[in-house]
């Protein structure tokens, strides 16, 4: 389920009983410093998962899930209903290639095993950089790490680089039955 096409109504939930919790948004976002007024964007957001975890770290910032899957949007919703930070988590429909976000909005842009689902990875890294503040840090996770060996991560990293990232951090992380690796990017220039 690569292609955007194959996302709709029935596959968002399909998604959300499968994969809804996943421990790798709970884990990732536990392992970066979030400051408490920091403004995030977690691209792909799915059930808002992520976002849920890292209202614990940013209690007075904004937390934004933004997903192409209308579906995908109201599950999230109706899983931030009730959650402490639900006033400030809030959920856009929108694609990586087209962010309903504002120029220098965020501080923080997740895409937690969502990149490969980008119709357009160099339209979305654009978009990215776009909202980004400068000092902004994009974080990518994928579950399992780069699939393909050593050559499809450098070609992952060099995909990056092109956009005007730089990794400052690359994590593997392994608990509990669960292993991704971890980006953590910045601007390059």
């Amino acid at each position: 389920m690569n292609a955007m096409n194959d996302w709709n109504a029935d596959t968002a939930e399909w998604y959300a009983r499968k994969y809804g919790e996943y421990a790798t948004n709970r884990l990732a976002a536990d392992a970066l410093d979030l400051t408490p007024n920091s403004v995030v964007v977690d691209i792909g957001c799915g059930t808002g998962t992520a976002l849920r975890h890292a209202a614990a770290k940013v209690t007075d910032g904004a937390l934004i899930g933004v997903d192409p899957v209308p579906r995908m949007i109201e599950i999230a919703r109706d899983r931030a209903s009730g959650h402490p930070a639900e006033l400030r988590i809030e959920f856009r429909v929108g694609s990586a290639e087209d962010l309903p976000v504002g120029d220098n909005a965020a501080d923080v842009a997740f895409a937690f095993d969502s990149f490969d689902h980008w119709q357009d990875k160099g339209r979305g890294l654009a978009e990215i950089r776009r909202i980004l503040r400068p000092a902004g840090r994009f974080v990518v996770v994928k579950d399992g790490g780069v699939r393909g060996g050593a050559k499809a991560r450098d070609a992952f990293v060099d995909a990056l680089a092109r956009a005007g990232f730089a990794v400052s951090k690359e994590q593997q992380i392994s608990t509990g039955g669960v292993s991704f690796t971890m980006w953590v990017c910045g601007a390059a220039d």
